[in-house]
């Protein structure tokens, strides 16, 4: 088994996102939505899972029309735990969201882990005749020039399946639920049960019981698979879990800053210690 130090590393808000996105059925409700991404650092090793958003124009235009607040590249983010983007020496894509991909030209010398069959995905929905586009929504159109250059220069990791992608760290499939080829992570630590990195599989802690884990598993209602399986693969990663909700961490819910140490910084947003 290894260690990881676990941090959650904020980089934007959304004020009064609507349940009915987060969770299925939800008919009224709307919450605070956090973006972060996880750092996992091992001695001298860093990887992140996801890595956030860039600075282009479709990017400022998704943060000016939403309305969040605070957004922030990787680059000034990373400082706030002592860190380089030059540090990072892999980068584990849950989705192709632009939200969780869309910072990789931070990182030109980083691994890429990504599953084959999200990157055959994107291609697919950007590519979609003009009535199928609703498809590609959510889609950073640099995505594929960045990991075309992340595959030129030999980083690229378009994987298979599970796959253990450092000492200790395993990405496993969540085929056909927020995507087509979701990942997450699990992070067998020296003590306690693993730690679960969900990606949008689980945006929300009733996506996995709720915050006791006791409540029947609510799909996120933005999925482009199917509810089932997005149900799913939330049991699955509650079994990896050994079924303590406490060792998944959700990616977008605001109450997570609650269960661990965190720091508020002037701008709103927060960094948090995890492990």
């Amino acid at each position: 088994m290894s260690d990881y130090n676990i941090w959650i590393l904020e980089y934007a808000q959304l004020p009064n996102y609507p349940d009915s996105a987060l969770m299925d059925g939800a008919a009224e409700g709307a919450r605070l939505l956090p973006f972060y991404y996880f750092v996992l650092r091992q001695g001298d090793r860093v990887a992140l899972v996801d890595c956030g958003g860039n600075d282009s124009e479709f990017t400022r235009d998704m943060v000016d029309s939403y309305g969040f607040r605070a957004y922030s590249t990787p680059d000034k983010i990373l400082p706030r735990i002592g860190l380089r983007t030059d540090d990072i020496r892999d980068i584990i894509v849950t989705h192709h969201h632009w939200d969780h991909i869309g910072g990789l030209d931070y990182f030109p010398h980083s691994q890429v882990w990504i599953q084959q069959r999200e990157i055959d995905n994107w291609m697919a929905k950007w590519c979609s005749p003009p009535r199928l586009k609703r498809l590609a929504y959510g889609l950073d159109p640099d995505t594929s020039a960045a990991l075309a250059r992340a595959g030129g220069d030999g980083r690229l990791r378009a994987l298979h399946g599970v796959t253990v992608v450092l000492p200790g760290v395993e990405v496993r499939p969540a085929y056909d639920t927020h995507t087509a080829g979701s990942q997450y992570v699990v992070i067998d630590n020296a003590e306690g049960a693993p730690w679960v990195l969900p990606g949008d599989v689980a945006c929300v802690y009733e996506n996995v019981g709720g915050l006791e884990g006791t409540e029947p598993l609510i799909p996120v209602g933005l999925a482009h698979g199917s509810q089932e399986r997005c149900i799913r693969s939330a049991d699955e990663m509650l079994t990896a879990a050994r079924d303590d909700v406490r060792r998944v961490l959700p990616m977008h819910d605001d109450r997570i800053f609650e269960r661990f140490p965190t720091t508020r910084y002037e701008d709103g947003l927060r960094v948090c210690r995890v492990e």
